[in-house]
């Protein structure tokens, strides 16, 4: 056992309906509907981090071009400074742009956050590259730091105002990615240990003694799963493993799980989820066999 941390192991096999569901089946109440993102550069290869007016940071799929997309409309990012490549990862209600930054003579990435039309750029130190990749209603920004080698990753938790990180990465894990953080400071992301990949929700939280330790949720999915966005109820989007075939999904433990296939996501193609915001719209892109982007999708759930 790990002093200090509080874990909470969901293990979600066949017997919990998860791989059992049809895609959008009923086990969380809801079907979804699905709206293509189609921006004026072509194909889109990620689509992330969106908000609650369902404007979603999209790139395409040759990494070159980067913006805000909402209700058929893209907006490229603000122009860098001079040398500067930038690609979107996730936008907050506020209209703060959080995402990823090379240079014409550097190609190591450093994290970068759009407001009120102005760059700040920032890197985690000792690390080659930092990427942000969400943002909270407060601010607080989330991402990964790696290595060039990338054999070690590392996930962070970064306050503008006082420019201070905070390491956000499960013990013993090997492979850390964050992309996710609610209102309330809880993050969401994926690990990997000995025991697989799994989905991960952490929250630092007072003890008794009011020292600082982090809450932390593992959900195992057939030793593969990836959360990839958290919205204030707690509900997580990301994808899994099913079958030999990566599929998005979500939910929550009280909501219960489902499979999410935007259309032409069925095999042998695959899909993933990549953003989730209140009213549980989810964004998703889907893949062939081979990883090449095939499009991106707003996902609207409808009650039942």
């Amino acid at each position: 056992m790990i002093r200090g941390i509080h874990r909470k192991t969901l293990v979600l096999a066949a017997a919990l309906c998860l791989l059992e569901l049809a895609p959008a089946g009923a086990m969380a109440g809801e079907a979804y509907t699905w709206t293509q993102i189609v921006i004026p550069s072509g194909t889109v290869g990620q689509a992330s981090g969106l908000n609650d007016f369902g404007q979603i940071a999209v790139t395409d799929a040759t990494g070159t071009v980067s913006g805000i997309y909402q209700n058929g409309r893209f907006t490229p990012l603000l122009t860098p400074p001079a040398g500067f490549l930038v690609n979107a990862y996730a936008i907050n209600n506020a209209g703060t742009i959080v995402g990823s930054a090379s240079t014409t003579t550097d190609a190591h990435l450093q994290a970068f956050i759009l407001q009120h039309g102005k760059y700040r750029f920032f890197s985690q130190s000792g690390w080659q590259n930092t990427v942000a990749r969400a943002v909270g209603p407060s601010g607080l920004v989330v991402g990964i730091s790696y290595q060039d080698d990338q054999n070690t990753w590392a996930g962070f938790a970064y306050g503008p105002s006082t420019g201070a990180f905070t390491d956000v990465t499960p013990p013993g894990s090997i492979y850390t990615i964050v992309q996710g953080v609610n209102r309330f400071g809880r993050i969401a992301g994926s690990g990997q240990d000995d025991s697989g990949r799994y989905a991960f929700i952490w929250q630092q939280s007072a003890s008794a003694n009011r020292a600082l330790v982090p809450f932390f949720e593992r959900i195992n999915v057939e030793g593969f799963a990836n959360a990839r966005g958290i919205n204030d109820e707690g509900v997580i989007t990301g994808w899994v493993r099913s079958g030999g075939l990566d599929m998005g999904f979500v939910g929550s433990a009280s909501r219960g799980y489902q499979l999410l296939v935007p259309p032409g996501g069925n095999a042998p193609n695959l899909s993933y989820c990549q953003g989730i915001n209140n009213a549980r719209q989810v964004s998703c892109i889907i893949t062939d066999a081979n990883g090449n982007p095939l499009g991106g999708f707003l996902g609207s759930p409808t009650e039942n």
